[in-house]
């Protein structure tokens, strides 16, 4: 009996029903029947009785649930004393992030290593895509993400918490016909040309303005020539309304942040993520409440 199959009998006993136990596992229904099958043959017992009104342990199967809920409760405490030994001494931090909170984290990174000067970053930028994809495959600490309820759900081992409901705007720069508008619309950018982050992920945008492939000047992972590029010319940058808020190039007016009159329709959320096994550590936990009242601030 392995790890994932008394999650699979644990919960089916729990919800009285394979497949609303497989839907809040988020896998196939066929798929846990055929791992608790294999179950049932390898112990030589049936675990459950299945009908059409449903599924009910058997004698057997109770002493065998019952074993399985005592094995995953000391696997959770073990895990959380281990992590709660790791996370009481530790003073490096590993954070994932969107390219939209780069600024923002830095900004915070260089106020807190101020008071906290034993305390060391990691950040590394990936498509929020990505971020979700892979966040269980490394020891990251946290991430900060856009992205969907339903996408964050369908993971496993993953806590989040909303931070922000956003939108998304562009940035142009001074010989930009836009610069002195309030508001843009999608029509307007229809024969802009535009340079983007690598790791953009603005699919729902270039979708509806049906983009040109030779309308993007250039696609690359350093923010500073992205900039730069806008800053001089009259390229367009797609972004988040806080991402650079804060940052002298805005501040001097170098570059101005114009929103989407169609912004109801890209409603953004925003959100903290980390692993539910490994929590927050308490260094972590200080980061994150100084990284949200910096976070407000740029709002």
């Amino acid at each position: 009996m392995n790890f994932e199959q008394m999650v699979y009998i644990v919960n089916v006993a729990n919800e009285m029903s394979l497949s609303k136990a497989a839907e809040k596992l988020f896998i196939s229904p066929s798929g846990m029947s055929q791992s608790i099958t294999q179950l049932e043959n390898e112990l030589g017992i049936k675990i459950f009785n299945r009908s059409k009104q449903g599924v009910t342990p058997t004698f057997e199967g109770k002493i065998v649930i019952s074993k399985a809920i005592t094995l995953l409760n000391t696997i959770k405490e073990l895990n959380k004393e281990i992590n709660e030994y790791k996370n009481s001494n530790q003073t490096h931090l590993k954070i994932l992030t969107a390219p939209t909170f780069s600024y923002l984290l830095q900004e915070s990174m260089v106020k807190f290593n101020s008071k906290n000067s034993e305390c060391t970053f990691e950040l590394i930028e990936q498509n929020p895509t990505d971020i979700i994809q892979n966040f269980n495959k490394e020891n990251y600490d946290f991430a900060v993400i856009h992205a969907s309820i339903d996408e964050l759900k369908k993971q496993k081992n993953i806590r989040f918490e909303h931070i922000h409901e956003g939108h998304i705007c562009i940035a142009v720069g001074k010989k930009s016909p836009f610069y002195s508008l309030d508001y843009v619309t999608l029509s307007n950018l229809e024969h802009s040309q535009f340079v983007m982050y690598n790791s953009s992920d603005y699919k729902r945008v270039l979708k509806l303005i049906k983009l040109d492939p030779n309308a993007v000047l250039i696609k690359s992972n350093s923010s500073s020539l992205l900039f730069e590029l806008v800053k001089e010319g009259e390229a367009v940058l797609f972004l988040h309304d806080f991402s650079i808020k804060k940052s002298p190039m805005v501040t001097n007016e170098e570059i101005k942040i114009i929103p989407l009159r169609q912004e109801n329709y890209f409603t953004i959320d925003f959100w903290l993520i980390y692993l539910e096994t490994k929590g927050l550590s308490k260094v972590a936990q200080e980061f994150i409440d100084d990284f949200l009242h910096n976070f407000k601030e740029s709002k």
